[in-house]
């Protein structure tokens, strides 16, 4: 079984850069766990997935939703796959543009049928987003909290 950690990240924005921290400091977990950064365009990210073809997916990412600074959410992204075709060419259309974020990776990929059932996202809510090539200390602690729910992911391979 193929198990695919993501990390999905604005590059050098700050605590928005958190997927792709997250990734460098995960490094490799173990065999059939593949870890890579996923702070690229979604279409390709969705190529690569289907080229992977993981049976379970974690995306790691930082995203302002309007939390408290530094709350780690973790959810299922069960039901991204649901999209009209119109909907997910617009997501492509914002992906070929170059945005990077999250909600695009699931929307194009779920649109593109390369996203697995079993999707889980780990979520950080940046205290900072402006540019910057470090992580706020607040993010800092928020990442610990994040790698230590990806590693429980893979945990329950066993």
């Amino acid at each position: 079984m193929t198990f695919v950690v993501g990390g999905v990240g604005e590059l050098y924005q700050g605590d928005l850069d958190l997927g792709r921290v997250a990734v460098e400091r995960l490094g490799d977990l173990r065999s059939g766990v593949v870890v890579e950064d996923f702070s690229y365009g979604a279409v390709a990210v969705a190529q690569r997935l289907e080229e992977l073809a993981p049976r379970r997916l974690v995306l790691v990412s930082a995203v302002a939703r309007g939390r408290a600074p530094g709350t780690v959410e973790r959810r299922s992204a069960a039901g991204a796959a649901a999209r009209a075709p119109e909907d997910v060419q617009r997501s492509v259309a914002d992906a070929v543009t170059g945005y990077v974020h999250v909600d695009l990776v699931l929307d194009v990929a779920g649109g593109l049928g390369v996203l697995p059932a079993d999707t889980v996202v780990i979520e950080v809510e940046p205290a900072t987003v402006e540019p910057s090539e470090r992580l706020s200390p607040v993010a800092e602690r928020a990442l610990d909290e994040a790698l230590a729910l990806v590693r429980a992911e893979v945990e329950l391979l066993e």
